[in-house]
């Protein structure tokens, strides 16, 4: 498609594109009118390695799984219902988005601004919060378990140094009381130790699990850290309570076996005791210290994260954009228009302009008539009503153009029609008679149409004799001649119609009366059938030429190629085409002109043209 094509089209169907433009920006603004604002608030928090990373500032490469890992847990359902509690109002998941950049940035979307920079807020305090929590208890387990065995420990070291006190005056039934009763808590111990080391090694507890294969089996979850650590250290305790336990066996043992040296065994006592004491001490620096390491270790390894920008409340939202709405609408609108007026082009059959004329058809287009005024008098030709117009200088045009083709006196006779009915063959047949006639030539206008004639109609005639009774040989032609205002122009009605036109119109009587008529006129113009009716071959083939009449985007395109393969086939030679109702939106140059001088001088003068002899 040419671009001057295009702009015809825009020009065209301008008001179309408008409207879908207009359309598609009220329903922009109708969407954004009817949506919920939603307002979005952001924080920031930065994350700090913990002191024993090599780089306590920001967080290593090494790190950045952990890094996710906080990005998750910000969005995991306990924060949030914590954050919800806090609030007093429910805060969904999907409000929070939260975004990995050298901070991580925590961005909240909700329909009340304040909400918003509330939930932002407060989701970050409750997730330090809760990871202050969760880090502490990574060594809870192991803090306490340390803590009661060091009070034991301490019990065991404040026992054996009051015996120490005592020993010398306990008699000796009383000391081989005290030690079996050391003996006796002693094994308890290590048998709750030792049944608790089988726990931690071999653990019972089973759980379900779905195999590969789509059955559930029982199998023995794998021991956590915390696990770990508390048999290392059962382990540790239990290899200790057992020296003890030896060395109070030792201690009864000499008791109960020893006579009547009781100063001596008391002494031997005092000195196992001290062994005991010093050994229960040594236990008590190594769980001290074991207790120290363990609190470094949790402040060591947990990460400091801040946060370095709290939200502020919103105060524009940031959903609905309502001219970015409005201009895709627009753009939407247009383009459905557009894509609705292409489909309409494309489907269109119709002979649109003078270029489809010489590229589908391969005819010269001899005249364009602009679309005459219906309310212009009906009992008189437009060219005698307006001969100042546009439109009767367009027939003038299309007068001269049939002069250039007739110049060898070869076409004499021809016959105006077109591939449909309701396309203004008889208007252009009648007003070309007038032009013609103008121009003193002799003219001789046939209505040839005996089904639906109109010749009569338009010159004011009377159609009580004429062709047809011409044909059925009831009168003679110069009976049937009338003559009408212009001295050059002479008119044959249609008469009366008969039953069977085509077979009337078909006979060789026709042909005869035409080549009569050639001999006493100039011009023989006849006024057919549209051409798909049977009696419009006939008559073609009795003249000269064929003037073609079509309407743009009225006359289909099958219709007219169907015309004219059967005129070639028939022998039948057109002349051209002649664009009847053509509309003059843009303004032609030169009938634009016209028009203007027109209007300009018409009202006060009276061409000589126009008037009746």
């Amino acid at each position: 498609m040419q671009p001057k094509e295009i702009i015809k089209l825009i020009k065209r169907w301008i008001w179309v594109l408008l409207a879908g433009l207009f359309l598609g920006l009220v329903g922009g603004w109708l969407f954004s009118y009817f949506q919920t604002p939603i307002y979005q608030a952001s924080t920031k928090i930065l994350v700090m390695n913990s002191p024993e990373s090599n780089n306590s500032n920001v967080i290593s490469q090494s790190s950045q799984e952990l890094y996710q890992i906080f990005i998750e847990l910000l969005v995991t359902r306990p924060v949030l219902d914590a954050t919800s509690e806090k609030l007093g109002y429910y805060v969904s998941s999907n409000q929070i988005t939260v975004r990995e950049q050298q901070l991580i940035q925590v961005i909240v979307r909700d329909e009340n601004p304040t909400h918003a920079a509330e939930i932002a807020n407060t989701l970050v305090s409750t997730f330090l919060d809760q990871n202050e929590l969760m880090q502490t208890n990574r060594y809870s387990t192991s803090e306490e378990s340390l803590q009661a065995q060091i009070q034991q420990v301490e019990s065991q070291i404040a026992d054996l140094q009051s015996q120490m006190i005592e020993n010398s005056a306990k008699s000796q039934d009383q000391r081989i009381q005290s030690v079996t009763d050391i003996i006796s808590g002693l094994q308890t111990e290590i048998k709750d130790l030792h049944e608790e080391i089988i726990r931690l090694q071999y653990n019972d507890t089973l759980v379900d699990m779905v195999g590969s294969n789509g059955l559930t089996v029982k199998v023995t979850p794998t021991p956590t850290l915390n696990e770990l650590i508390a048999l290392n250290q059962n382990q540790n305790r239990l290899s200790e309570l057992q020296s003890l336990l030896d060395i109070y066996q030792q201690i009864y043992v000499d008791l109960s076996f020893s006579g009547n040296m009781s100063n001596v065994q008391s002494g031997e006592d005092n000195d196992r005791i001290s062994a005991a004491l010093s050994l229960y001490q040594q236990i008590y620096e190594n769980l001290l210290s074991n207790y120290e390491s363990i609190r470094l270790a949790r402040l060591q390894s947990t990460p400091n994260i801040v946060q370095v920008e709290k939200a502020s409340e919103p105060s524009n939202p940031i959903r609905p954009k309502t001219m970015n709405n409005m201009l895709i609408g627009g753009v939407l609108g247009v383009l459905l228009v557009g894509l609705i007026v292409f489909l309409i082009e494309y489907l269109d059959d119709s002979i649109r302009d003078a270029n489809m004329i010489y590229d589908i058809l391969q005819l010269p287009v001899l005249g364009t008539i602009s679309k005459m005024d219906k309310s212009a008098n009906t009992n008189k030709p437009f060219v005698l009503e307006n001969p100042r117009s546009p439109i009767s200088e367009a027939f003038r045009s299309l007068r001269g153009n049939l002069d250039f083709s007739s110049m060898d006196d070869s076409i004499r006779s021809i016959l105006i029609m077109s591939p449909d009915a309701n396309e203004g063959k008889t208007t252009i047949a009648v007003n070309l008679a007038v032009v013609i006639a103008q121009s003193e030539k002799k003219v001789v206008l046939i209505d040839g149409n005996l089904r639906k004639p109109k010749v009569h109609e338009i010159l004011g005639l009377q159609n009580r004799l004429g062709l047809s009774d011409l044909l059925f040989g009831k009168t003679d032609i110069n009976d049937v001649i009338q003559s009408v205002g212009e001295d050059y122009l002479s008119v044959i009605t249609s008469g009366s119609l008969p039953p069977n036109p085509a077979e009337v119109i078909g006979s060789n009587k026709m042909e005869s009366i035409i080549e009569a008529l050639k001999q006493q006129f100039d011009f023989v113009l006849i006024d057919s059938v549209p051409y798909f009716l049977a009696e419009a071959s006939a008559l073609a083939s009795y003249v000269d030429g064929v003037l073609i009449v079509v309407c743009p985007r009225k006359t289909s395109q099958t219709a007219t190629v169907d015309m004219l393969d059967k005129m070639d086939r028939a022998g039948v030679q057109p002349i051209g085409v002649v664009l009847n109702q053509v509309k003059n939106d843009d303004g032609d140059g030169y009938y634009q002109v016209i028009k203007n001088y027109d209007q300009f001088s018409y009202e006060n003068q009276q061409s000589p043209e126009s008037k009746v002899n």
